[in-house]
């Protein structure tokens, strides 16, 4: 393959990844009301999920990713680490720092002994509490790349705006806050049926967990709509809309062990698609300290990494 014809694949792997697997993360991960929701008397097992989240000190887990773009399938493994920040205010996103480093497994322009696709993910906060950012380091075949976000840019335009975020136009979910910022976002845009009891199998573990069905609040939808572009012509949702959600919540420590978002086709179809799932395993809460080297900055002197700061981007995407 020509020089050229390598810098467009790559380019073009790296805009649809980060386009389909996020985040912060880490989402980390949502449904269109119908008759078949007795919409809203389920919100309650969320909200106890996300105060058990604030509370937390430490969460370290394994999980795996898998995401739809453009009607193909990617997948991906990892860890993550979050540890809060003893002075930060538990509602702010701003309450923690957090790695997350996962492996794609799967990317149709992989080659047969093709090194796998990386990223890593830091949420790093200065001791001195100047600086507080996500950092993103890619190495998609053989390129490489360190974008950031500032996030204390982005929470001035957020008290600017008074606005709630949650999903931009290409479907990409940040982890503003950790799992107890993505466990808000969801409590606000979403509401949800009672849940019924199941057994979730996963990497050998059977855990007992409370199953959620939910739908987009109709504020968020009619918002949503808009960033997302409208109806289609003939009245579907548009491609990557995250019409619906489906959690997984321990039944012992409401953790969410599971998030999956779906698009349903149409206001009126019972039709839907993934669009983004999540599923934490080997769940370890309020372990050990985990050693502060782990949240360094990920900023790098090489000269092959091309570095860029998206903040403005990223507000801009969020309609903000």
């Amino acid at each position: 393959m020509e020089s050229n014809d390598m810098s467009s694949t790559v380019r073009v792997t790296k805009e649809t990844m980060n386009k389909t697997i996020m985040a912060g993360i880490l989402l980390l991960l949502l449904s269109i009301g119908n008759a078949a929701y007795a919409q809203g008397e389920g919100d309650k097992y969320v909200q106890e999920s996300l105060k058990m989240l604030l509370a937390i000190n430490r969460i370290e887990c394994d999980l795996r990713i898998e995401s739809i773009s453009d009607g193909k399938e990617y997948s991906a493994r990892g860890h993550y680490a979050e540890q809060a920040l003893p002075s930060a205010p538990p509602n702010s996103f701003l309450r923690s720092v957090y790695r997350l480093e996962i492996n794609f497994l799967m990317d149709p322009l992989m080659t047969s002994g093709s090194e796998p696709n990386r990223m890593t993910l830091v949420c790093y906060a200065s001791q001195n509490g100047a600086e507080h950012r996500i950092e993103k380091y890619t190495s998609i075949e053989g390129m490489k790349s360190l974008s950031t976000i500032d996030l204390k840019r982005l929470k001035d335009r957020l008290e600017e705006t008074n606005r709630n975020i949650f999903f931009n136009r290409n479907s990409e979910v940040r982890n503003l806050g950790g799992l107890a910022g993505t466990m808000r976002q969801i409590s606000r845009f979403y509401e949800f049926a009672l849940p019924t009891q199941e057994t979730l199998h996963d990497e050998g573990a059977a855990v007992q967990v409370w199953k959620l069905s939910g739908a987009l609040r109709d504020v968020p939808r009619k918002e949503l709509l808009t960033r997302f572009g409208g109806w289609g012509k003939n009245g579907q949702y548009p491609q990557g809309f995250p019409s619906d959600i489906e959690i997984w919540l321990g039944r012992h420590n409401d953790f969410p062990y599971k998030v999956r978002y779906l698009r349903q086709a149409s206001e009126k179809s019972d039709q839907k698609e993934l669009v983004f799932q999540e599923s934490f395993y080997k769940v370890l809460v309020n372990g050990p300290p985990i050693p502060d080297s782990r949240f360094d900055s990920l900023r790098i002197r090489d000269e092959g990494v091309q570095e860029r700061d998206d903040t403005d981007g990223f507000i801009k995407a969020l309609g903000l």
